[in-house]
């Protein structure tokens, strides 16, 4: 039984805290921290804050309520900040980690589950006080830690206190969180917080040490928590946690601006936007090639610069390369540029910005430089600017060009090295089997819209269960797992297609279709695709046949899209997926649910670009990392027992798609960009910022 500290002795030790802070003020307000469940709150219960949007936390703490104590479990959990007021998370609990629970003994629990926390917005602004629901392992076919619960919570500025109060409903051990609770956090220092609760049967208390707000980079926060005393008598385990939180990739960036906490690259700003009175388009062609540009075009469409380019450096997000660009033509367009052009009597420099993908127009940026150049200075929204991805093939048609093709990108292959993975999360089997792969990928552009796709996987480690166990048949092999012809065409109506033609998952032959629709502004989408393949090997006699349709909603102002499609999966099954994802910068968090052959599935995804934010100049070879790393859990839902997924649901897995190839992840429309503008700006200071050390 774990040594617990005395009322007197606790009591002892927060009025000496208590005197501490009346001698050395606090400087800090209530940080929002992490439970020993799966949500943000005491010890056992929630308070009612949710972890700010755009912001991913990650927890492992031991001791839970299971089976009539305190017991001796790991819980690991991550949850993030979705939506304003919106926190959801995944949260694992185990009591073993190789252990396979249908043959040997003494494996304990291995529960995986869903937890989410809605806070209710202006309440603390009109009535004082936060007012928030929430629930703990939603849905699962298993539930051992079913909760839900309405909590409010009110702070007491003056005294850094927190104070919380709740009912709630549940199927936890000991009776934690079902009925009435209550609990206050008291932050005396931006260091030091103590928590204390009544979690409906019994009294605890925990103290945490933390990183002090802006301490380490990036915003990051590292935090942990220890019991000093719990009311519960069967408790195997002494309470405690360690956490850690950070904004998720490119959120700050999209959020903030650059300026805001990098102030020193204003002067290199206005050093840059002045050489503009003195450039040549000879100058301006330069500077973009030197960035790494690549089948560069400049001409005029009447008293419109019209410059056409691709962008291969800059792939955690298409707004980047279009940021640095149009900062470039803004410090290298001037009326040296322009004098040339028929303007009239018009003092105007207009310039429209033609994005490409494989020589293929995507999008266009309509602006007035020296309005621009005035939002790149100061911040403020340029009215000027506009976004289309309307006729774009008519208005390159009508365009004038006194610069044919600079910096011509025919063959400049890319050669992408990304982690591969096959793997198991929270089973019977093990808390985490795997086997782990180098993926190299070689994507070579020939003509417009046509490309060469080869990718190798090089096994590198397996856990026990992919070596000699059940997913042995799943585990990665030394092989060439897709080789591939594409083309792909804009069609009328603004719709693209692309055909792709050869081997894909390692042994099926044949080829697949994908057309897609976009509304003008990119808020709604349509899209089919259908494939025919056959295995080389007579393991799998039958054709592969996928057919699916999707529809699309994109809605930039949330940062979020949801996702219906249906049809016939790889395997063969017949069902209907949605998806809703939520764009945290460059990370996206996706929640499917799946109900195909009378199955049902929710699965949660984290994708993040793994590569540099600006990588190679494009060179004949060019070495980076992938532009979007996926890594979901899966778990049954709607059934009482809760076996494997054995590949229901499953796509071809073309990587190179028109959403990732040409519509940036699906975010390459003027939707989009219209709501987020910062980021063309801070992509511009970043780069000056970075090319000073070059």
């Amino acid at each position: 039984m774990p040594t617990k500290l005395s009322v007197p002795a606790i009591s002892r030790t927060v009025s000496a805290s208590l005197l501490a802070s009346l001698c050395y003020p606090a400087l800090a307000q209530v940080d929002v921290l992490p439970s020993q469940q799966g949500f943000s709150g005491l010890i056992f219960t929630p308070n009612a804050q949710t972890l700010a949007t755009g912001r991913g936390s990650a927890q492992f703490a031991q001791g839970v309520p299971y089976k009539n104590s305190i017991a001796e479990l790991d819980s690991w959990y991550v949850n993030a900040g979705v939506f304003p007021h919106l926190e959801v998370g995944s949260r694992i609990v185990t009591s073993t980690y190789d252990c396979n629970g249908y043959f040997d003994t003494g494996c304990g629990i291995r529960d995986l589950s869903a937890t989410a926390k809605l806070q209710m917005p202006y309440l603390e602004e009109f009535l004082g006080f936060n007012l928030a629901f929430g629930a703990q392992d939603i849905g699962g076919a298993a539930s051992n830690f079913d909760a839900y619960f309405v909590v409010a919570d009110t702070e007491i500025d003056a005294l850094n206190l927190r104070l919380s109060g709740g009912y709630g409903k549940s199927e936890l051990s000991l009776g934690v969180l079902d009925g009435a609770f209550a609990g206050a956090e008291w932050q005396p220092f931006d260091f030091l917080q103590f928590a204390g609760e009544y979690d409906a049967q019994e009294f605890n208390a925990a103290v945490r040490v933390m990183t002090p707000k802006d301490l380490l980079p990036y915003g990051a926060q590292l935090a942990a928590q220890y019991q000093l005393y719990s009311g519960h008598e069967n408790q195997d385990q002494t309470l405690w946690g360690v956490s850690a939180s950070v904004p998720f990739f490119g959120d700050t960036f999209t959020r903030q601006k650059y300026s805001d906490f990098k102030p020193d690259t204003q002067a290199q700003l206005k050093s840059q936007l002045t050489q503009n009175e003195a450039s040549s388009l000879t100058q301006l062609i330069g500077k973009l090639e030197q960035e790494g540009f690549v089948n560069i075009r400049v001409g005029s469409n009447l008293d419109t610069l019209v410059v056409a380019l691709e962008n291969k450096r800059y792939l955690h997000n298409a707004m980047d390369g279009a940021g640095v660009a149009l900062g470039i033509i803004s410090a290298y367009a001037g009326e040296g540029v322009f004098s040339d052009l028929p303007r009239g009597t018009s003092k105007a420099q207009k310039v429209d910005l033609v994005l490409l993908k494989n020589k293929l127009p995507m999008l266009a940026i309509n602006t007035e430089l020296q309005c621009y150049r005035d939002f790149l200075q100061l911040g403020t929204e340029c009215s000027h600017t506009a976004f289309s991805s309307e006729n774009l093939t008519d208005k390159l048609a009508m365009t004038t060009w006194l610069y044919e093709v600079s910096n011509d990108g025919f063959g400049y292959s890319e050669l992408t090295f990304a982690p591969v993975m096959n793997y198991a999360v929270a089973t019977e089997y093990g808390f985490f089997d795997y086997s782990i792969g180098l993926g190299t990928n070689l994507y070579t552009p020939l003509w417009k819209g046509g490309a060469i796709d080869v990718r190798h996987i090089l096994p590198i480690t397996n856990s026990d269960d992919y070596d000699d166990g059940y997913y042995e048949p799943g585990a990665l092999e030394n092989q060439i797992d897709r080789a591939l012809f594409h083309q792909a065409f804009n069609l009328p109506a603004d719709m693209m297609t692309q055909f792709s033609l050869g081997l894909v998952r390692g042994d099926y032959y044949g080829g697949q279709n994908e057309t897609q629709w976009y509304s003008p502004q990119g808020m709604h989408n349509l899209g089919f695709e259908a494939g025919y393949f056959t295995a080389s090997e007579s393991t799998d006699p039958e054709a592969r046949t996928p057919m699916l349709a999707h529809y699309r909603l994109s809605v930039a102002q949330w940062n979020w899209q949801m996702q219906v499609q249906g049809g016939e999966f790889w395997g063969g099954d017949q069902g209907v997926k949605a998806t809703s994802s939520h764009w945290l910068g460059d990370t996206r968090l996706d929640a499917s649910y799946l109900n195909s052959e009378s199955e049902q599935f929710v699965t949660f995804n984290v994708s993040v670009p793994l590569t540099f934010w600006r990588g190679m100049r494009p060179q004949p070879i060019t070495v980076r990392g992938t532009s979007e790393w996926n890594f979901s859990v899966q778990t049954r839902v709607g059934e009482t027992h809760n076996k494997l997924n054995t590949g229901l649901g499953k796509t071809a897995s073309n990587y190179h798609n028109l959403d990732r190839q040409y519509y940036d992840r699906a975010r390459l429309n003027p939707n989009y960009f219209e709501n987020n503008p910062i980021r063309l700006r801070n992509a511009y200071l970043r780069y000056l910022d970075e090319v000073v050390y070059e």
